[in-house]
């Protein structure tokens, strides 16, 4: 009996020894790395494309792009369409502007300027021409009435001559260093409260031949895309040392890796040892600068469309009830930043050599022209209509800010509206202008497979606040947060399946020991502010 009592003592002692207390109970751990230094985000990475209903959501940059602008004449207000729309030329570029702005040259720049002063947004970004002819007349285009037509206008960079206010809409000529005079005369430069403060050196050059095959009959070299680039570039600088240059707007991963279709990269790469076309790109804007002694890009641009697929084999599909689905577009951001993350898609199939993303891209940066900055003026997961959206959405901008990105524009569709409030999140949460904050502090997580986590601190009010993306499809997730300092009160604002409006919730949360324990609902972008 005395044996059988010690062993229920000892179990009993052993059973009580073991047991958790609350600071060591289960949860899923976010670790707060207070000994990393603090950097500061860029406001523009939260940032939308022209046509985005700024009455729903609050960004703080904004682009005007798209293919629409490779042929846009700024003097008649005219574009083509392209491959988009049966290469048709008309005036749809003012067809959703202010109405004194519709007989304006340059209306749909003015009008940007104008959104941007009347709903706060500190960050435009215009796209000039570069392929060399704009629309002039209306109707459907045709190879047979292509360049050696009125039907087109010859665009040329510098004007030799005096400039005037009200261009000559009849010379077949369109110039863009009088457009630039043109803006500063009714705007200002860069500097100015209402200048356009960047400009980008075209659209997607790589599918020139595709989307604008009147104008650009071939694929182009990757040489002459230089020299273009240097040229406008120049004519930018020149007119307005303070206005930011963005290029190339390569349109995806294989124009990353060779323009496109330009197979004399091969031999050039081979030469030089350039691993994909973005070396090149640097590697001769740097020696632009060089030679003109003044930077000629500020920020690298690309664009990114997701290629992952879920199960059913479609990116960016809308089988909102299948959770294969669901988590392929929630985990579509890994490859920009994870090696162990392998996608579904045609990307993997092929080798996808230079994912993860994000680090080859800073690579080429450091390596052929330190100092450059990146932004993605183009970018979509998908999910406009469904929490998914919203999430992966998050989680971009997340990663966007740990990474130290500059600049960042969705290229919203129709029913984006899950996809905006996420971007509210960030900037404007609860209605009021409240935002994430301005200084990154540095955080891991212990599965960001099923929670991520993004922090910041905002100098101006001093709170913390913590994104948290809970990417469990069905089941609640309790996360466990090491809090450096006390803590007098704690506010959570959600997203969640019930619809796309941020609403501020109860959390249910304790705080123990300097460790703060919360639970969270199934999918669903949550934002804590703590003091």
């Amino acid at each position: 009996m005395k044996k059988i009592l010690t062993l229920i003592i000892s179990l009993f002692i052993i059973g009580l020894c073991s047991c958790k207390t609350e600071s060591d109970s289960e949860g899923l751990k976010i670790q707060i790395n207070y000994d990393q230094p603090v950097k500061s985000i860029s406001p523009y990475i939260f940032g939308v494309n022209d046509r985005a209903d700024l009455e729903i959501v609050h960004p703080k940059s904004i682009r005007l792009g798209g293919n629409r602008m490779t042929a846009y004449n700024w003097e008649t207000n005219k574009s083509n369409a392209g491959a988009d729309w049966y290469n048709q030329s008309d005036n749809y570029m003012t067809q959703s502007i202010r109405s004194h702005y519709r007989q304006c040259s340059g209306g749909p720049a003015l009008n940007m300027a104008d959104d941007a002063l009347e709903h706060n947004i500190p960050y435009t970004l215009l796209t000039l021409q570069m392929a060399g002819y704009v629309a002039n007349k209306d109707g459907e285009m045709t190879v047979d009435n292509a360049l050696d037509s009125n039907d087109w206008c010859k665009i040329v960079n510098r004007k030799n001559g005096e400039f005037e206010i009200f261009p000559d809409t009849t010379d077949n000529v369109v110039y863009t260093d009088e457009y630039l005079n043109y803006l500063d005369y009714l705007i200002g430069k860069s500097d100015s409260e209402t200048g356009i403060k960047a400009y980008a050196l075209d659209n997607e050059p790589a599918l020139w031949q595709h989307t604008h095959s009147l104008i650009q009959r071939e694929p182009i070299k990757a040489e002459d895309l230089i020299a273009k680039s240097i040229d406008l570039a120049a004519t930018v600088k020149d007119f307005d040392s303070g206005a930011e240059i963005f290029g190339p707007s390569l349109f995806g991963y294989s124009a990353y890796c060779s323009l496109g279709s330009d197979w004399s990269l091969l031999q050039i790469k081979s030469a030089y040892r350039y691993n994909w076309f973005i070396d090149y790109y640097l590697d001769k804007m740097k020696e632009a600068e060089e030679t003109y002694g003044k930077r000629l890009l500020d920020v690298l641009d690309l664009h990114y469309y997701t290629e992952a697929k879920g199960a059913c084999g479609k990116r960016t599909c809308e089988h909102f009830d299948n959770d294969d689905c669901i988590k392929a577009r929630i985990n579509a951001v890994r490859s920009l930043y994870d090696a162990d993350y392998k996608e579904k898609s045609w990307i993997m199939d092929t080798g996808a050599k230079f994912f993860p993303l994000l680090p080859n891209i800073k690579k080429s940066i450091d390596t052929f022209y330190p100092g450059t900055k990146l932004g993605f003026t183009e970018y979509n997961f998908g999910g406009g209509k469904h929490i998914s959206g919203a999430i992966a959405q998050s989680d971009f901008l997340g990663l966007l800010v740990q990474q130290e990105v500059y600049f960042a524009s969705i290229w919203a569709f129709e029913n984006s509206e899950y996809q905006f409030a996420a971007i509210n999140m960030y900037t404007n949460y609860d209605s009021n202008g409240s935002y994430f904050g301005d200084k990154l502090v540095p955080l891991t997580s212990e599965d960001d497979y099923t929670v991520s986590a993004f922090a910041a601190k905002n100098e101006e009010d001093g709170k913390f606040h913590i994104i948290l993306n809970n990417k469990n499809i069905h089941e609640k997730t309790t996360v466990k947060i090491n809090l450096e300092n006390s803590v007098s009160e704690i506010e959570m604002y959600t997203l969640d399946n019930s619809g796309p409006e941020i609403h501020k919730t109860e959390p249910v949360y304790s705080i123990k020991k300097g460790i703060l324990t919360i639970e969270l609902e199934p999918l669903t972008v949550n934002h804590l502010i703590i003091e």
